[in-house]
């Protein structure tokens, strides 16, 4: 998704929804699934997790978070919130895994008056940038997954 321009914290972003926990969540889980359904409009009831990839650091340093990965059953409809979600990018499985499709190179940043080399990516001719922690998540999944075959064959398992 890409993140609202008028956000305080990462606006335009391409990223993932998620945020912090609430008193009212059980847990990261719940958090991760409350998110989703506040973000993009997709009931959490639709989302079936299938695995917890690895907690990511942010840039700052300041925020750890606990990616999840789930899977929804088609047919798909979004009811983002405008106030938080510009747009809503889906890429499919194939492409993510296509041969050259991915490149984590190292795009310089300045953050708090320092440079950093973090991993980025850019797919669509550039049209979604996804860099930082978004990017993390992404390398930890085709790392744990090295092939869309090994993703079907984990995540839509009978």
């Amino acid at each position: 998704m890409r993140r609202a321009a008028h956000l305080r914290r990462n606006p335009n972003q391409i990223g993932f929804p998620g945020g912090k926990i609430d008193p009212a969540d059980e847990d990261e889980r719940a958090a991760a699934l409350r998110e989703f359904e506040e973000e993009l409009g997709v009931p959490r009831e639709r989302v079936r997790i299938v695995d917890r990839l690895d907690d990511v650091v942010t840039l700052s340093l300041s925020v750890t978070v606990t990616p999840f990965v789930g899977v929804i059953e088609p047919p798909l409809a979004y009811a983002f919130d405008p106030s938080e979600t510009h747009s809503v990018h889906e890429v499919a499985l194939a492409r993510l895994y296509a041969p050259g499709a991915l490149h984590f190179g190292s795009e310089p940043v300045v953050h708090e008056g320092r440079p950093l080399d973090v991993p980025s990516w850019l797919f669509d001719d550039g049209e979604l940038h996804v860099w930082g922690a978004t990017a993390q998540m992404l390398r930890a999944l085709v790392t744990r997954y090295p092939a869309a075959s090994d993703v079907l064959a984990h995540f839509f398992a009978p």
